[in-house]
């Protein structure tokens, strides 16, 4: 579902800043111990890998760049942007940790927002940013990943997106895919461009924003804080929120942030 929305700026993104990942194309992260543990539908991860290629994965580095279509059922996977991205000529791969302060806050009122009446409060929070990284190989993205708490949540944000005609996927999938989703444009000239679906459509009514809650297993959509068509399931201890935004050949930053209560 694709709701109706109103023209108004996109929110602030969160800080750039932390340990740099070095430039290699179809490159990851090293294992990055986590600062709490992180349940994703099921699963606990005390690690996590910051792939290039927009994606992140909890067991091992995954270097594809060929975007996969989900539901695939091989392992735990966040792809806020998954497509060919390179960043040893324009960019830079962040990622960060937080206990406190303003991006806490900042987590808070987002989730709370979206989906009003759980309280939600913030305590953790880990940030990735593909900072001004291009895809290979010329061109900029931008992508923006938030999770944590005691519920479960994805969140993409876009911004501008430069055109390509390369593959593009924004979605989630587990193990046994029993939950999975995938953006409605992926893999179409929707994708990307002026155009682009996935920054001009919302399901929360703030164009280029779209937010689902993931511990309830949606396979559906979510439209002010209410999913359809979601299965039940054990209530985890976890928020995921995504918030992805892309923008062309100009500044850019994506990052993913995951926060515990």
């Amino acid at each position: 579902m694709t709701g109706v929305v109103t023209t108004q700026a996109v929110r602030p993104l969160y800080p750039t800043s932390g340990t740099a990942s070095s430039p290699v194309d179809d490159g990851s992260s090293p294992q990055i111990t986590l600062l709490r543990p992180f349940f994703y539908f099921g699963r606990t991860y005390n690690s996590i890998y910051v792939n290039h290629n927009g994606h992140l994965t909890f067991t091992g580095p995954l270097s594809e760049y060929r975007s996969q279509r989900f539901p695939q059922g091989i392992r735990d996977i966040i792809a806020p942007f998954w497509t060919d991205l390179d960043n040893r000529g324009n960019g830079k791969i962040y990622y960060n940790q937080y206990t406190s302060g303003t991006v806490l806050q900042q987590a808070t009122r987002d989730i709370n927002q979206y989906f009003p009446g759980l309280n939600f409060n913030a305590n953790w929070v880990f940030v990735a940013t593909w900072f001004e990284v291009a895809y290979y190989p010329t061109s900029g993205t931008v992508t923006v990943l938030i999770s944590g708490g005691q519920y479960s949540f994805v969140l993409m944000n876009y911004g501008i997106i430069a055109s390509t005609t390369l593959s593009i996927q924004a979605g989630y999938d587990t193990i046994g895919s029993t939950h999975y989703y995938v953006l409605p444009g992926s893999f179409t000239s929707a994708a990307s461009g002026s155009n682009s679906n996935f920054r001009l459509g919302s399901n929360v009514n703030e164009p280029g924003r779209w937010a689902f809650r993931t511990d309830h297993g949606s396979t559906g959509c979510t439209f002010n804080g209410k999913t359809a068509g979601y299965r039940r399931q054990l209530l985890l201890l976890l928020l995921c929120y995504i918030s992805l935004q892309s923008c062309a050949t100009v500044k850019g930053k994506a990052r993913i942030l995951t926060t515990m209560h």
